[in-house]
């Protein structure tokens, strides 16, 4: 009697241990332990980083339609916000590269540059100043991966308006610029080539603008009257009201913004490598170049060579228009 007592005993141990395996080996299966078990969710391949005064524009919609089309291929892409300025946003990105992936990419445009040399004239926000030239500095060692797409500056007018065409507005502008209100988007880089425009058709004096969320909600903003003339992206002109476009008014090559990609410092020439192939693919997509013509954008070349001259021309560019910053006054 003891003897079977026993030996039950015995072969309900023998179950309770084998129950108790069983468990543990389904609960490493199982999607709680999905952080270590094979259901683990894979990190994106990809993530785009867009400044925060960059969110919402025109660059994040390219970020996007870039994030789509990197999906279609095989890689997953995830796009994600910057906090803070521009400054402090490209600073923080490239100066800690041991929070950062090799895959991380930060979306880069000329009036990201404009803001930076912006920065580096402030002399009323502490530290401002100091912070845009950390941010330059790295900038000019970051690696470039690929410039995705550029837009063309356009001067346009409310089909009535009595502005002809570009003779007028010039003589509008120089015989009464406080008059001329312009709409452009609120960023920095449409500030300062406002003020080009201002200084190259020889305007005596400060001509007024008024901003807006967007390109295209400056371009409403004068289809609607509430401004005279917009300064916006073509881009913004075809996806706004409907507008009378003006021949550019100056001499000269016309402005324009373009969004490119950077990524860490020091990225190992193999990994950037790799980065450009997978952009490439992209650029050299039918489907994506068709969008963005539609779009009034116009595509970089797959294996375009053109962003480090980009970005040197541009900060340099940035700099200089950002001294004649005086010649336009917000209304």
């Amino acid at each position: 009697m003891q003897q079977e007592s026993t030996l039950g005993r015995t072969l309900w141990i023998a179950i309770l241990v084998l129950l108790v395996c069983y468990v543990a080996a389904d609960f490493a299966r199982s999607p709680f332990f999905a952080q270590r078990g094979a259901a683990a969710v894979q990190a994106p391949q990809l993530t785009l980083w867009i400044t925060g005064p960059e969110a919402g524009g025109e660059a994040e919609i390219v970020a996007r339609q870039a994030a789509a089309g990197f999906e279609l291929s095989g890689h997953s892409t995830v796009v994600k916000r910057l906090d803070g300025g521009s400054s402090h946003a490209v600073a923080e990105f490239l100066s800690q590269p041991r929070r950062r992936r090799s895959a991380d990419l930060l979306v880069l445009t000329n009036s990201t540059l404009a803001d930076l040399a912006h920065d580096r004239l402030d002399h009323l926000v502490p530290g401002a100043a100091e912070q845009a030239v950390l941010a330059q500095a790295l900038l000019r060692r970051s690696t470039p991966i690929r410039a995705l797409t550029a837009d063309r500056l356009v001067v346009a007018v409310n089909p009535q308006a009595q502005i002809d065409g570009t003779t007028d507005l010039l003589e509008a502008m120089r015989s009464a610029p406080w008059d001329r209100l312009f709409a452009i988007a609120d960023d920095s880089w449409s500030r300062v080539q406002l003020a080009a425009l201002v200084e190259r058709a020889g305007v005596d004096g400060e001509a007024r603008f008024r901003i807006f969320g967007s390109g295209e909600e400056a371009g409403r903003a004068v289809g609607e009257g509430t401004a005279e003339t917009a300064l916006i992206t073509r881009g913004a002109l075809l996806a706004g009201a409907n507008l009378r476009r003006l021949a550019w008014p100056v001499a000269g090559r016309v402005p324009r913004t373009w969004v490119a990609l950077v990524a860490l410092p020091g990225l190992p020439a193999a990994r950037a490598a790799k980065l450009r192939r997978i952009v490439d693919q992209l650029l050299a997509d039918r489907s994506w170049r068709v969008q963005q013509r539609r779009a009034g954008r116009e595509p970089f070349g797959a294996a375009s060579g053109s962003l480090p001259a980009l970005l040197l021309s541009g900060a340099t560019r940035a700099a200089r228009l950002e001294r004649l910053a005086d010649r336009v006054e917000r209304h």
